[in-house]
């Protein structure tokens, strides 16, 4: 993320480390990941952030370099933790709702995918030699990031909130694996999540709310059945689509305030977001290529439901 926006700035190492008054080989460090920009001080982080900012990188780039630690910091934690902390109560995934910008960047060096504020910004940067892509990890690493996600996710006390939320988010991280059992496993934890819950359908529980992420996760790998099944048991009355509502709300941004269990998706007044760039961006997802179509449509039509589109 540091190299994009250095690069966006139509800055080279060297300029950057001229300019910041370090060492070449310290930004080549920050860059690489041989010197984790997190290990820095917070008086050195902020001055290299009103550093680029004064040298002309776009704000919003550098609000994703914030985010872009907290990923580091998760990948980090999950790369690092004993197995017996599978499902430690400090766990990143057991303590907030995890958000579309930290996800993205989570899933950056699995999927290769950047996100999207990235991709805009790096189409229009020339490149000098070989470069890489998007951040790595080396396969036993990727192998050992989804292991331990599998256990915490199959160990997370399922009597709790934050068990729950737990067993949710590190569901749904792990479906960015594309290993050839990960499919398999989605689908076996999404039954025993069903079986679990029983024929509460028409109920809203924070197991819905690791219903609804299987459904996603299954559609993203090419199960849309999962997802259309969800729409028709699991959207069945004012209470569940309002949390279906309110969940698309806040990790689109438009609900800023952090998050700290699955509850608020029942708490939360859909009068405390507006709505207008939720349709904006549903209504740009209606492709039926999109392996979330379904409940693109099923949303948007909720919301106008709710009240009148927004301009």
């Amino acid at each position: 993320m540091l190299k994009v926006i250095r690069e966006s700035a139509g800055l080279t190492q060297e300029r950057f480390a001229e300019r910041l008054s370090v060492d070449i080989t310290t930004v080549q460090g920050w860059e690489s990941g041989r010197r984790p920009l997190m290990a820095t001080s917070t008086g050195t982080y902020l001055g290299l952030r009103h550093s680029l900012l004064c040298l002309g990188a776009q704000p919003r780039l550098l609000l994703q370099l914030d985010t872009a630690l907290e990923a580091d910091r998760f990948i980090g934690y999950v790369l690092s933790a004993n197995p017996g902390d599978a499902t430690a109560d400090d766990h990143p995934l057991a303590t907030w709702v995890i958000t579309r910008p930290f996800t993205d960047l989570v899933a950056w060096p699995f999927t290769k995918t950047a996100p999207s504020a990235v991709a805009a910004v790096a189409k229009g940067i020339g490149r000098r030699g070989p470069a890489g892509a998007g951040p790595s990890l080396l396969p036993d690493e990727r192998a050992h990031f989804f292991d331990r996600l599998k256990t915490a996710a199959e160990s997370a006390d399922v009597e709790s909130v934050k068990g729950l939320l737990l067993r949710r988010q590190a569901h749904y991280v792990a479906g960015f694996d594309d290993g050839g059992d990960t499919a398999d496993w989605l689908a076996s934890m999404q039954r025993a999540e069903e079986r679990r819950t029983g024929k509460t359908v028409g109920d809203w529980t924070p197991s819905w709310a690791v219903i609804r992420s299987g459904a996603h996760s299954l559609a993203r790998i090419g199960d849309r059945e999962g997802l259309q099944h969800f729409i028709r048991t699991r959207l069945a009355n004012d209470v569940c689509e309002v949390a279906n509502l309110n969940y698309w709300a806040y990790w689109l941004g438009e609900v800023s305030e952090p998050q700290v269990s699955d509850m608020f998706m029942v708490e939360l007044s859909p009068d405390d977001w507006r709505g207008t760039h939720l349709g904006r961006h549903l209504t740009s997802k209606l492709d039926s290529a999109n392996p979330y179509v379904d409940v693109v449509v099923h949303t948007l039509w909720a919301l106008f439901m709710l009240r009148p589109f927004r301009s």
